[in-house]
């Protein structure tokens, strides 16, 4: 049951009781309640909600709330519905952002795709050619390792001094030394290859020409005819340094190793 209060500053009340409309009905207002209601028409009237509420056992109790109350939770309410409207605009433009961060992750995510095929393609073709450059630089570094196994092999002075056959003996005396005796028209040969250190005259052969072969080894040769080589040339084996005439038959062969003459018949290929 509600019942709504009309308050006057006088205390005089007009009320109206039941289960209808919850406005008060001005009829009900007779004789001198209207003379008092005519005199204080001029005032702002004032409302208060009259709650009524009735027990099972018949007991009604009445509660009396103010427009001052009315009031304050109208504005609550009011408050509350512009904070959830706030919120909803708030989550809208927050999800919207998120959306669209969402729509430039996922551009990102396929760009990042293409670009790692890209870069994975990329590899592949970089490993396919360090694959080639290293089998490249492999078979020259074989290549460059064969030839300077040669280098070493063409620099020992194991070949024949001489063009032809000879008659060969060794010196009975001084340093080791081999005596060749070739008919004319055979050459001296360089047995490695090497640098000429020296061309001077011998005095019992009449010319004599050293060759440093870079390794700690000098071959010496030792003949009457002229030179064909100067100091300071490199020569490769079996590059000519005499030409065997009738006046100079005879070459004297001798071997340094570490400034110390050896056996040249310990590196000497007989077989030329």
């Amino acid at each position: 049951m509600v019942q709504w209060i009309a308050l006057e500053s006088a205390g005089v009340t007009a009320s109206y009781t039941g289960t209808g409309s919850p406005r008060p009905d001005r009829k009900l207002l007779a004789g001198g309640d209207k003379q008092i209601m005519s005199e204080q028409s001029g005032r702002k009237r004032k409302y208060a909600l009259l709650l009524v509420t009735e027990k099972s056992d018949g007991t009604i109790k009445k509660h009396t709330i103010h427009s001052a109350a009315v009031e304050a939770a109208a504005a609550v309410l009011f408050i509350l519905l512009v904070a959830v409207i706030c919120k909803f605009v708030y989550d809208s433009i927050m999800i919207k952002d998120i959306r669209q961060e969402l729509i430039n992750q996922i551009v990102t995510i396929n760009d990042l795709t293409d670009e790692n095929e890209a870069l994975t393609m990329e590899n592949s073709t970089l490993s396919s050619k360090v694959t080639v450059l290293s089998e490249a630089v492999s078979k020259k570094t074989e290549a460059e390792e064969a030839m300077t196994q040669e280098a070493i092999e063409s620099a020992l002075p194991k070949g024949f001094p001489l063009s032809g056959s000879a008659v060969m003996t060794e010196a009975s005396e001084g340093n080791p030394m081999l005596i060749f005796s070739a008919a004319a028209g055979i050459n001296v040969l360089t047995t490695g290859t090497g640098t000429v250190v020296s061309v001077d005259v011998d005095e019992t052969y009449g010319n004599k020409v050293i060759i440093d072969h870079g390794n700690g080894y000098q071959s010496i040769y030792r003949n009457g005819g002229t030179a064909l080589v100067k100091s300071g040339e490199v020569l490769g084996k079996g590059y000519i340094l005499f030409r065997i005439g009738k006046d100079n038959q005879e070459l004297g062969y001798q071997i340094m190793e570490n400034d110390e003459y050896i056996d040249p018949m310990t590196l000497i290929d007989i077989n030329g």
